[in-house]
């Protein structure tokens, strides 16, 4: 079978699955990428392509992410035309839709067989949730974030199934979409991601080592953002490190955007929260690592005392499954999306978004009954595992793929 594996950061969702079809027997895997980084993806023939212009000026506001997502689908339309004089025929193209890249596949290739990986289809609800950072919630701005689901919509009559990782996904698709959208998740490599014991941690750069003797608070996000409650986190920590003096608390991410609108001073929000919390901060236990190798991202996991995970109504992290895997404690907002895979008291704890007096709370449980609160260690791997593991979500997403291919579904 011959694959084609297209995301403009590849590779994306697709890290796992796509070295798997590569190595079954008889099977031909090519992956399209827009960035120029180096790709670890075993068995996949890597091709590059670029966007062919640049976006207009002062076009219209709303219509900006989709001039963007034209540009990709026809950049990628023509790389795939490339391929096509090059004798090489998908039988299935795995493509994300939401990037654009989609659009005209079944323009160069009218008869292979699409699957989609439905990230997220967007709603006011999400948007409106936590808009302390932004303008009022208006009309305008309804309109607009209606507006970012216009190319998933337009293509989606060419995609021939679709794949979403958790229920929450897939509850925000249209209803016609969820018809043909299975829900598997990306997989989480349990056997890599688990509970360490002997696991040590140096931080070079502060000259300290970290081992299971020690009161560890991590909070981990790709972006420090709304979007993820850095802000939240950031305003319980005054506290925290009051009644937990020893503790270290460690936090992973870069100071981008991220998924939600910039500061309005155009400062990092972590500029923003370190000068509103100046002088209420233990800052020589306060560790900004910014992003981590995942070796060293999974060690301390597998130290943390207390993992803080908080989302508003999005996407989960990867990074919260690995928590869990690695068995860490994991203190995550009261939002569907953690309340899918996290239940109170039973493999987490749970809090208000809004309530930092909880989070302080949560905390403090925590810390005065480790030996208590150990089940819920053990029961947040075990449910990954029995969930979530990387060889069940394999298996589900190739028996897809196969099912697609030979026109079963």
């Amino acid at each position: 079978m011959n694959l084609l594996f297209v995301h403009q950061n590849f590779p994306g969702q697709w890290k796992h699955l796509a070295p798997a079809m590569a190595a079954l027997p008889n099977h031909r895997a090519v992956a399209l990428a827009m960035h120029d980084r180096p790709i670890h993806a075993p068995g996949v023939e890597v091709r590059r392509y670029n966007a062919k212009r640049s976006s207009t000026p002062k076009i219209h506001p709303w219509s900006i992410d989709f001039e963007s997502q034209m540009i990709r689908g026809e950049s990628c339309a023509e790389a795939c035309i490339q391929l096509r004089e090059e004798g090489f025929i998908p039988d299935v193209i795995c493509a994300h839709p939401g990037w654009g890249e989609a659009l005209f596949l079944k323009d160069v290739w009218p008869k292979t067989k699409i699957l989609g990986y439905h990230e997220f289809y967007y709603h006011k609800d999400s948007s409106s949730f936590d808009r302390e950072f932004a303008a009022p919630f208006s009309w305008k701005e309804a309109c607009r974030i209606r507006t970012k689901n216009a190319s998933f919509l337009l293509g989606y009559e060419d995609i021939d199934w679709g794949v979403t990782p958790t229920h929450f996904q897939w509850d925000t698709l249209p209803t016609r979409v969820k018809e043909r959208t299975s829900i598997i998740h990306d997989g989480i490599d349990t056997e890599k991601a688990k509970p360490n014991p002997e696991s040590k941690l140096l931080i070079k750069s502060q000259d300290l080592t970290i081992d299971r003797e020690s009161e560890v608070i991590t909070f981990i996000s790709r972006n420090l953002e709304p979007t993820r409650g850095f802000h939240r986190f950031m305003r319980a920590l005054p506290q925290i490190q009051a009644n937990h003096p020893n503790a270290h608390v460690f936090i992973v991410g870069k100071e981008g955007q991220g998924y939600g609108a910039p500061h309005p001073s155009g400062k990092s929000y972590k500029e923003v929260m370190l000068e509103e919390l100046e002088g209420q901060l233990n800052l020589k236990r306060l560790h900004f690592l910014g992003p981590l190798p995942y070796n060293q991202l999974l060690k301390l996991l597998q130290l943390s005392s207390v993992h803080v995970y908080f989302t508003i109504p999005f996407v989960l992290s990867w990074s919260l499954m690995e928590a869990m895997a690695c068995g860490a404690l994991v203190i995550g907002s009261r939002t569907p999306p953690l309340e899918e895979v996290i239940i109170h008291g039973q493999n987490g704890l749970l809090v208000d978004y809004f309530q930092t007096s909880e989070l302080v709370e949560a905390v403090k449980e925590v810390f005065q009954h480790p030996n208590r609160l150990e089940s819920l260690r053990q029961a947040a791997r075990q449910t990954i595992i029995e969930g979530y593991d990387l060889r069940y979500s394999l298996q589900r997403q190739q028996a897809l793929i196969q099912a697609l291919g030979c026109n079963t579904l």
